[in-house]
């Protein structure tokens, strides 16, 4: 009993040393599973989304930098996440008839503040809320006939928010996804319509579309 007293003495005694350290930048890369959620494009009916299959993946690339001046308490640090890029691509599709579906596709990037905890050696909890441009998003809608009806929009805006899991260089990642893009309908000569948009169906005098999604992903950080 006396020898497990002192080897976890020891234990919690080296793991507060180490997290008296500072962190270091991290450079990561995960791919996942996306889910979007019941309120994707504004339909907010049980009803509706209890028929239709809603699934999609997500890819991310990014770094975690870290200001290890400015101390806090041991182990813990703040610093800045960045995404360069966000890739997430979506289908909704109706379970019984096929001529009902649709795929999404956003490309962006994310950045915000993350805090981190590192209780023990190669061990990394983080928290963090990053603000989500999204450059460009396309929806391909397949639900009125043989021909895909394309919306396209640009500069769409968003917020995600979620926690990492890192041991070593594995991470694993849980977070929160919501933006609001304004995608135009693709005529057939190919030119960007002025007046008809996916929008939002909750409110037909919104021209933006919100494409809420929660994602868990698996991933490497060096």
């Amino acid at each position: 009993m006396k020898k497990l007293f002192l080897v976890t003495v020891i234990m919690v005694f080296a793991a507060g040393i180490y997290a008296q350290g500072d962190l270091d930048n991290a450079f990561y890369f995960r791919f996942g599973y996306s889910k979007p959620t019941k309120a994707y494009g504004g339909i907010d009916n049980d009803d509706i989304w209890d028929d239709m299959k809603r699934n999609g993946i997500m890819f991310e690339l990014g770094h975690i930098f870290y200001f290890n001046s400015l101390k806090m308490a041991d182990g813990l640090r703040l610093g800045l996440n960045a995404d360069y890029l966000n890739m997430t691509y979506h289908s909704i599709k109706h379970e019984e008839i096929d001529n009902i579906k649709s795929r999404i596709f956003l490309f962006g990037s994310k950045i915000g503040p993350v805090i981190s905890y590192s209780p023990v050696d190669k061990l990394v909890f983080d928290a963090f809320v990053k603000l989500n441009p999204v450059w460009v998003s396309t929806l391909v809608d397949d639900t009125y006939g043989n021909e895909s009806e394309v919306f396209v929009g640009f500069m769409g805006i968003g917020y995600s928010f979620g926690i990492n899991v890192r041991y070593s260089i594995l991470m694993v990642g849980f977070d929160f996804n919501k933006s609001w893009n304004k995608m135009r309908w693709i005529d057939d000569d190919g030119n960007l319509s002025d007046d008809i948009f996916v929008g939002n169906a909750s409110d037909n005098d919104k021209d933006y579309t919100p494409v809420p999604n929660f994602n868990i992903s698996i991933g490497l950080a060096f």
